[in-house]
């Protein structure tokens, strides 16, 4: 009993020992995925504090969970509410259900996020355009089967489903030169640690090159994506394509284009990414690159149930991680052909 008067806990042995509460959970459980050195430290400190493991919890957490935990970057994009529908679906075929959490553009409320579903013993995780490093992704995929979906594995034992980056920027580059553009402009979200836009821009960058134009690039934050999609619009050419990493920076882009009147809607190729309900608007009609959301979300939900399998049958050999790719298309409508 702790010095406060209530039982010990994990996460009082967690914070002790200054690492995670699912990291404490698996060394107490015995499993060979923690390092010797750190379990000998986890059980000395849980020792110190007096901690007692709950046989009948452990025993029921050996199960198989038929939970997978869904970790969102937020709930404002389109598309993330249409992968978290399709997962859902998929999940359901395999007879599993999703706990969804949004980690937010935060690092602390990410981790805390992550681990509120760690601690009601998922099977694993999958996270959508997750903001962590790729050391942070390999650390958690020591921890559960993980999978992220729009970002390559960071390697370890991390699987990933994402679409082609480089065919995808291919398709939008070669519309947008047949529309007569000889600049591109490209709006990018404002987010230091996101692999995926990394990705995502410097495919454009190489397709641009490979065309002969050049891709200027502006980054853009919720309050301030008009101001930089004008900024692109005032520092190209008099035929210059616009390109938004999403639906959701597209719209600005709409609304900056409707304000210059025909010098904008009528001039400037507008194309995005994503193909979410809000580019089959009509308002918007927005030419975007469709991501086959329902294939990687029945990729990612197969991902995690063979690595999960895979580490009851064999917990000291875990598989290699696989990089599942999936193929793009672009949708043409409006906002690119005037």
């Amino acid at each position: 009993m702790a010095a406060n008067g209530h039982d010990v806990t994990q996460s009082d042995v967690a914070a002790a020992a200054g690492v995670s509460r699912s990291l404490v959970s698996l060394a107490l459980s015995g499993s060979p995925r923690v390092a010797e050195d750190t379990r000998a430290h986890i059980m000395q400190v849980a020792d110190s504090l007096g901690y007692r493991i709950n046989t009948a919890a452990s025993a029921l957490a050996r199960q198989r969970s038929t939970t997978i935990g869904l970790v969102l970057p937020n709930l404002r994009n389109a598309f993330f509410e249409q992968v978290s529908r399709s997962l859902d679906a998929a999940a359901a075929q395999a007879g599993l259900t999703v706990f969804v959490t949004v980690g937010a553009e935060d690092q602390e409320r990410l981790r805390r996020a992550i681990d509120s579903l760690l601690g009601v013993r998922v099977l694993g995780l999958i996270l959508v355009s997750p903001w962590l490093t790729n050391a942070q992704l390999v650390a958690l995929g020591e921890e559960t089967p993980t999978c992220v979906i729009s970002r390559r594995s960071p390697g370890g034992h991390v699987d990933a489903v994402h679409i082609d980056e480089r065919h995808a920027a291919e398709q939008i580059v070669s519309h947008l030169l047949s529309r007569g553009v000889n600049s591109l402009g490209y709006v990018t979200p404002r987010m230091d640690d996101d692999a995926s836009r990394l990705t995502r821009g410097k495919s454009l960058a190489r397709a641009a090159h490979s065309a002969g134009l050049v891709l200027n690039t502006a980054e853009a934050g919720d309050d301030d994506a008009g101001t930089a999609i004008r900024r692109l619009l005032d520092a190209g050419t008099p035929r210059m394509g616009l390109i938004t990493h999403n639906d959701m920076l597209a719209i600005d882009a709409v609304a900056v284009l409707r304000e210059l009147g025909p010098e904008g809607t009528g001039r400037v190729p507008l194309a995005s990414y994503d193909n979410t309900y809000l580019a089959r608007r009509a308002e918007f009609a927005l030419t975007s690159l469709n991501q086959p959301d329902q294939q990687m979300a029945r990729d990612a939900v197969r991902l995690v149930v063979e690595r999960a399998d895979a580490l009851l049958r064999r917990p000291n050999n875990p598989p290699p991680p696989q990089d599942v790719g999936a193929e793009g298309h672009l949708v043409v409508r409006a906002s690119s052909t005037g």
